[in-house]
């Protein structure tokens, strides 16, 4: 039995990171103040989710805590359709084209505002994610009261394995809100007043934290095998908690989402006001290079990284990356199925994207993609749609990625690019273009931060898209290039013309692009907050 705790009081938060000693305290000392407070954790009320019945409680056994364990990692997996599916319509990849739900299109393409108070885009992403964070606060403070007790090694082996779960699970919601901000520690509340809202950088600096933290307990945990078992999506890291550095130890999965993380905090610091500039469509801007260090850093200690180990997929079928983590479904009595399987009838790949790529020979694109045999829906918008469909996710049971190698080759590109290391940024670019592309050639890239952005944003599209890391999304905010990029509703000429055609008569005036790259938190969370939503930002660098 699956024993959850999804209550929707949220309050203590257990396992809290460890200040990340090399940040600069003006960054630090604010976002990780809160953590020093002491914590009261409360039990859980019954959950009034239907679906969400077992027990709330986390027994105080070695079986229990497997049981836990078990749970959370399924329960992570709960918003992935969502996340995959509206992430990859933000950035003019893919669009779910359905007769039953136009805002799908009309509010994913950026042709009318997403409404948070709608509950459909806005509220996707947020209160199963607080959940699950909450969950693991409950599993790490149930560890000292288990029997038979957990050895030193084996409870920080489990803590840092809940940790980096709850990091990721803070990701999601960070990457869908973006500037918008969110509240970890909301979570804590105690009392009536809500937890402050951070902002972006300082999000960033809370989930960099907070997987150093779950590293270092990873680390103390050492070579030992792990204590608990993880789904079969995890198996190239369910061997051991650490080193980073070998194979099947967990700490490399913890290690490359801190590499992402730790890009992604570089440019949420330059994107805010006072503490940097952001990129534009023709400039670089200044992304945080401690923070671009730490992560490349990262990166290089995690067993996942490997672009000597690139490999070129086969045309027409998923190919799982022994340098993955998964998340992994099955048809079993109970569990989930890969919901983007679900979608394949109707989830159509966008002209946007299909024009970016060499339809004709990369390797990449007849390994997922496949002749769409559905008729497109909601005829209105149904011209953006091209005739091709995903298929890399065949089956109820084929994995979705989180992480794997070839996402992490450009994940380093990225962060090369922004230390200005554009020779190394070119080199792992065309390590993916020809390993994984197929091609035999490298790319002809000028060494100019324009040129290299572009090439590796033309990389990353055909090689992320429909995954749980949803890369490209968040480069675009990153780097400045939706109204470059999301090009759809401005087309005159092409397969997109007829989509603005069609746009425009059924919306009675020629399309205005949003392009739109954030999901707003639901009015839910605002209210909760006497209608007011303000960010609170530290100092700035």
């Amino acid at each position: 039995m699956t024993i959850l705790c999804f209550a929707r009081t949220r309050r203590q938060q257990a396992g809290r990171p460890r200040p990340a000693a090399a940040w600069p305290m003006r960054h630090a000392t604010l976002v990780l103040s809160p953590l020093l407070a002491a914590a009261v954790l409360a039990s859980c009320k019954d959950s009034n989710v239907p679906f969400l019945t077992a027990p709330t409680q986390v027994a105080a056994t070695t079986v229990g805590i497997q049981n836990a364990i078990t749970g959370l990692f399924s329960a992570a997996r709960n918003d992935i359709s969502n996340y995959v599916t509206f992430m990859s319509t933000f950035s003019r990849d893919a669009a779910n084209f359905t007769s039953t739900e136009p805002r799908y299109v009309t509010e994913g393409m950026g042709l009318i505002p997403i409404s948070n108070t709608d509950q459909f885009f806005s509220s996707s992403i947020w209160d199963i994610e607080f959940r699950n964070a909450k969950f693991a606060n409950q599993i790490v403070a149930t560890l000292p009261t288990v029997t038979p007790a957990y050895s030193p090694g084996d409870a920080a082996a489990i803590t840092g394995v809940v940790q980096t779960m709850k990091a990721l699970q803070f990701m999601m919601i960070a990457e869908t809100r973006d500037t918008l901000g969110l509240s970890p520690y909301s979570i804590d509340v105690t009392g009536t007043v809500p937890a402050p809202v951070f902002c972006n950088k300082d999000v960033w600096l809370y989930i960099v934290a907070l997987l150093d933290s779950a590293n270092v307990s990873l680390q103390t945990a050492g070579p030992n095998p792990l204590p608990i078992t993880l789904p079969p999506g995890f198996a190239s890291v369910s061997a051991t908690a650490a080193p980073s550095t070998t194979p099947g130890a967990f700490a490399a999965f913890n290690r490359a989402l801190a590499a992402k993380a730790g890009l992604e905090l570089a440019y949420a610091i330059a994107r805010t006001a006072g503490s940097g500039t952001a990129p534009t469509p023709t400039s670089a801007g200044t992304p945080f290079g401690p923070a671009l260090t730490r992560a490349d850093s990262a990166m290089h200690a995690s067993a996942l990284f490997s672009p000597g180990a690139l490999t070129t997929p086969a045309p027409g079928g998923f190919t799982d990356d022994a340098f993955g983590v998964y998340h992994s479904w099955s048809a079993q009595s109970s569990d989930q199925v890969n919901p983007i399987n679900g979608e394949i009838g109707t989830l159509a790949v966008l002209w946007d994207m299909v024009t970016d790529v060499d339809t004709a020979n990369d390797a990449r694109w007849h390994a997922k993609f496949a002749v769409n045999p559905n008729i497109v829906q909601e005829p209105s918008f149904a011209a953006a749609a091209s005739p091709f469909i995903y298929a890399y996710y065949p089956t109820v049971a084929t994995p979705i990625p989180i992480v794997r190698n070839e996402e992490l080759v450009l994940v380093d590109a990225q962060i090369q690019l922004g230390l200005g290391n554009l020779a190394n940024a070119i080199t792992l670019i065309n390590d993916v273009h020809q390993q994984a592309g197929g091609f035999a050639s490298p790319l002809t890239i000028a060494a100019n931060y324009v040129a290299v952005r572009n090439a590796l944003l033309k990389e990353q599209r055909v090689s992320t898209i429909l995954e749980s890391s949803e890369d490209r999304t968040i480069a675009l905010r990153m780097y400045g290039m939706a109204t470059v990029s999301d090009t759809t509703w401005d087309a005159t000429s092409g397969p997109d013309a007829a989509a603005v055609a069609g746009a425009t008569a059924a919306l009675g005036a020629k399309p205005t692009d949003l392009h739109t790259l954030v999901d707003p938190p639901p009015s839910t969370e605002t209210d909760g907050r006497g209608g007011s939503y303000t960010l609170t930002c530290s100092a700035a660098s």
